[in-house]
């Protein structure tokens, strides 16, 4: 793991690991995804993302540690990401709970597709854990609907 990952969100993302069942379609995206790859980002929390079912089962795993339970999806007109979503405190660090990612595109809300389908295994700290991580092409295109172009180019640029 990088050194712009805080030991405090590496503590979070090994609780993670060691307590969500292997089986379950869940992931760290956003900054601290790039963070793990090498990227130059200092994130300030842990994003997990899953399905719809899954991100309220990871709450209810976690449930000593939920500081804003999971919700369903709710938008604004101006929103450009909606989801299920809670978060943890684990560590020291929020950790941000995801489920049923959708972004608007061109005016219509489009669902991500499966994490279980999308995500990878990356190798951490002495290479013991494997970290379930969305790809960086999901990585880009998510960036890239949400108008942050210049760091979607900066991940397109490392496919």
């Amino acid at each position: 793991m990088t050194a712009t990952v805080p030991a405090s969100h590496r503590a979070a993302l090994f609780a993670l690991c060691d307590r969500i069942p292997h089986g379950w379609p869940w992931a760290v995206t956003a900054s601290a995804n790039l963070a793990l790859r090498g990227f130059d980002v200092s994130p300030g929390d842990v994003d997990v993302t899953a399905d719809g079912e899954t991100v309220y089962d990871v709450a209810d795993l976690f449930s000593e540690a939920v500081v804003r339970p999971v919700r369903p999806p709710a938008s604004e007109p101006g929103d450009r990401i909606r989801s299920h979503f809670g978060a943890l405190e684990l560590g020291g660090s929020e950790v941000e709970l995801m489920g049923e990612v959708e972004h608007r595109i061109d005016g219509e809300w489009v669902r991500d597709p499966p994490v279980a389908a999308t995500r990878e295994f990356l190798s951490v700290g002495d290479g013991d854990r494997r970290v379930p991580a969305m790809g960086l092409d999901y990585e880009a295109r998510g960036y890239r609907a949400r108008g942050e172009h210049d760091r979607a180019a900066r991940i397109e640029r490392r496919l």
